[in-house]
C-alpha cells in the first residue's frame, strides 16, 4: 500500500503542472476467456486444456493530465478457472479436471485517448485467494490446493476501446483488455506434486495465466485541477458540483 500511495502522490504532483487536468472515478466489470498457459500441457496428447471463462469487476480512479493522456489505478476482483480433459494412457475414456482461484488485482495504467477511442497499457499485481479443484476420476470436488499456488504474481495488461454514450461529466465505455502473468503461479510445493497435471515431464514448464476480457466501464468526473494567478502558482482542486 505504501508503494501505491507513493505512485498516486507522484501522479498528483505531476498533474499539478497542468491547468486543464481533472479527476474521475469509475466502476468496471468484464467477462471473457481464461487460459493457464503451460507448454507441456499444450503438447500433451492425453491432457488437453478446455476453453474456460472468467469474470472481473471493481473500481478505478483516474488522473487525466489532459484530453489525451491519463493515468488510472484499478482495483479489481477476478475469477480464473481452467478445465482440462484428460485420459489415462491409451484409454479412450476421458475425464475432466478443473482448477481455479480468485484474485485481487491492482493495475496502474497509462491511457491515451484519441477521437473518442483509447489505448491503455501498464503493470498488474495480483494476489491469489479462494482456490478451487475438482476431478471426475477421483470424485474429489474439494481439495486444498492453496499451497500449490504462489501467494501473488506480477503481470502486464493492455487494452483498447471507445466511448459509447455520456454527458459532460459521465461516460459509458466499452473495451477489451488482455492480461498476462510474467512469473510462474505454481509454488515450490505445487512443483513437487507436478501440479496441475500430476504428470512429471522431462522439462519443467511454468504456468502463466492469460485473460481476454470484454470490459464495460462507467466513469464520472468529480473535479478538476486549476492554478491561481498569484506568484506562488498554488494548485487547487475544484469539484464539478461547486
Amino acid at each position: 500500500m505504501k508503494k501505491l500511495t507513493l505512485i498516486f502522490c507522484s501522479i498528483i504532483c505531476f498533474q499539478s503542472v497542468y491547468s486543464q487536468g481533472w479527476l474521475d472515478v469509475g466502476l468496471k466489470g468484464g467477462y471473457g476467456l481464461n487460459f493457464l498457459v503451460n507448454k507441456n500441457l499444450y503438447n500433451d496428447h492425453y491432457f488437453s486444456p478446455k476453453l474456460s471463462s472468467g469474470y472481473i469487476f471493481g473500481g478505478k480512479i483516474g488522473v487525466n493530465i489532459n484530453q489525451s493522456h491519463a493515468i488510472t489505478i484499478d482495483l479489481t476482483s477476478s475469477s480464473l478457472d481452467q478445465a482440462y480433459r484428460y485420459s489415462l494412457d491409451s484409454n479412450v475414456t476421458t475425464f475432466t479436471r478443473s482448477i481455479g482461484y480468485n484474485a485481487l488485482n491492482v493495475n496502474v495504467m497509462y491511457r491515451n485517448t484519441t477521437n473518442a477511442s483509447y489505448f491503455e497499457i501498464g503493470p498488474q499485481f495480483s494476489m491469489i485467494s479462494k482456490t478451487r479443484y475438482s476431478d471426475d476420476l477421483t470424485k474429489i470436488d474439494k481439495l486444498d490446493i492453496d499451497t500449490s499456488f504462489v501467494k501473488s504474481y506480477y503481470g502486464v495488461a493492455m487494452g483498447f476501446g471507445g466511448y459509447l454514450i455520456g454527458t459532460e461529466n459521465f461516460r459509458v465505455i466499452l473495451g477489451f483488455r488482455l492480461s498476462y502473468a510474467l512469473n510462474d503461479i505454481i509454488s515450490e510445493s505445487g512443483k513437487l506434486i507436478n501440479f496441475p497435471s500430476s504428470v512429471k515431464y522431462e522439462n519443467y514448464s511454468p504456468s502463466k495465466p492469460l485473460t481476454a476480457m470484454m470490459m464495460l466501464e462507467l466513469n464520472y468526473d468529480i473535479g478538476y485541477f486549476t492554478k491561481s494567478n498569484c506568484k506562488k502558482r498554488k494548485t487547487s482542486f475544484i469539484l464539478f458540483s461547486n
